[in-house]
């Protein structure tokens, strides 16, 4: 991915391969196994989820609880990352095989640990968490290892993401809903006339459709590049999906399947 400094991307002409939660379907997710074999498959970037523990340190995980990764129970904003640490991460996962991993030691990560493990490895991060707390907790993660990082932000809660371009304003970030709305249908106007000379963000990180309305078309790819933000489509595991995208030049592909998604696109390390 393009530097966090380094203003606007620019459309490339094959997609980045965006490895979903490391590759949640390979390995337990959001663990250093699972991420360790996106970037073995060839992966560009590693997507993740980041969630603030009792004493605010910023985990890697994705669910507001840790019953359903781990076999620890509860929030993870009631747990100290000193006792997390000791909790397995992937007891409860089973690979497509149908193997159990119970017995094999994964635990959680911070978002510290992940920088320094994955130098020059793009890292896409989704801030769970809808407190102020979070947004200011994540930027100061990123602002540590912004000399060596390739980072952008997103989030679902968009008072979350504001607060995060006020803080750190020349990290990349991803649209908002509003945003990707503001988008789809200010596309039928004239640009010029309808979009600010510079958004506050880079990148859309969506789905190929949300309800009914078709977002993946070669005409809003084109509409978006144009704009010079760049299109990043979740969550895509089938090959026939990722070749369409492909062919519309998509600028991402968010997958459970790194593997396949190098192997199409001709960027498989395995």
């Amino acid at each position: 991915m393009e530097s966090v400094t380094c203003g606007g991307p620019t459309p490339s002409r094959a997609p980045r391969i965006y490895a979903h939660r490391g590759s949640m379907l390979m390995a337990p997710e959001n663990t250093a196994q699972a991420f360790d074999f996106a970037v073995s498959a060839g992966a560009d970037v590693l997507e993740t989820d980041v969630r603030l523990s009792r004493d605010g340190v910023v985990v890697v995980t994705h669910d507001a609880k840790l019953d359903r990764t781990t076999n620890g129970q509860g929030l993870v904003r009631n747990w100290n990352m000193r006792d997390m640490a000791k909790l397995s991460a992937c007891c409860n996962f089973v690979d497509l095989k149908g193997q159990s991993y119970r017995g094999v030691h994964a635990g959680l990560m911070t978002l510290d640990e992940l920088f320094v493990r994955y130098p020059g490895i793009g890292i896409n991060i989704d801030i769970k968490d809808p407190e102020p707390a979070a947004a200011k907790a994540v930027a100061a993660v990123v602002e540590r290892h912004a000399d060596n990082a390739d980072v952008t932000i997103g989030s679902f809660h968009a008072p979350t993401l504001r607060q995060f371009r006020e803080m750190a304003p020349q990290i990349s970030t991803a649209a908002v809903q509003s945003e990707v709305a503001a988008l789809w249908f200010g596309r039928f106007l004239s640009a010029e006339k309808t979009f600010p000379k510079k958004l506050p963000y880079n990148y859309l990180q969506i789905p190929t459709r949300y309800r009914g309305i078709p977002l993946s078309t070669p005409a809003f790819i084109k509409t978006v590049h144009a704009l010079n933000i760049k299109t990043v489509y979740w969550t895509i595991n089938k090959t026939s999906h990722m070749q369409t995208l492909v062919d519309r030049g998509a600028a991402g592909i968010v997958t459970d399947r790194p593997d396949l998604a190098a192997k199409l696109i001709g960027r498989r390390k395995l």
